[in-house]
This record gives C-alpha cells, sequence and structure tokens, in this order.
C-alpha cells in the first residue's frame, strides 16, 4: 500500500515547460486548466510504499497534440519534461 503518492502534470508550450495540476501528499491535489497552446503533456509521479524508503520516480506522456508540427523543435530547444514535483 502507498504511503506517499504524488504527481505534477507539465505542459510544453511556444514558452517552454509549464507547470500545470498537481497532487502534494497531505494538501491534496491543485488543479489548473491547461495552456491553450500546449503541445505536449507529461506527468510525473513519486510512489512511496510502506514497504520500501526508496520512492519509486518516473514521468509519462499523458497528451500529444496531432495538429503541432514543432513537437521535436520545442522538445530540442526546452529539452525533455522536468523530473521534479
Amino acid at each position: 500500500m502507498a504511503i506517499r503518492k504524488e504527481w505534477t502534470e507539465w505542459h510544453l508550450t511556444p514558452r517552454g515547460w509549464e507547470r500545470g495540476a498537481s497532487r502534494v501528499q497531505g494538501q491534496g491535489n491543485t488543479w489548473v486548466e491547461e495552456p491553450t497552446d500546449r503541445v505536449l503533456s507529461f506527468v510525473y509521479q513519486e510512489l512511496q510504499g510502506d514497504d520500501s524508503p526508496e520512492a519509486k520516480k518516473w514521468g509519462e506522456e499523458t497528451w500529444r497534440s496531432k495538429k503541432a508540427q514543432n513537437i521535436d523543435d520545442l522538445l530540442k530547444q526546452y529539452g525533455p519534461a522536468p523530473e521534479k514535483l
């Protein structure tokens, strides 16, 4: 059973990566509307179980624009999604 599960959404826009909604243990969820010009969305998560002091950390793509032609260029310019809460 998880004793801590936290996550943060990250959205790639022409301005770079922008922080979105998040969940912080003990504080609940904070909802933030996605930028209208986002081209890619990721969620970074940390999960810590009661059986291990180490947290499992990972990120995954959750949304990709079918219209945007410049996703690869923006990824080259701003790099991969942040791996932080």
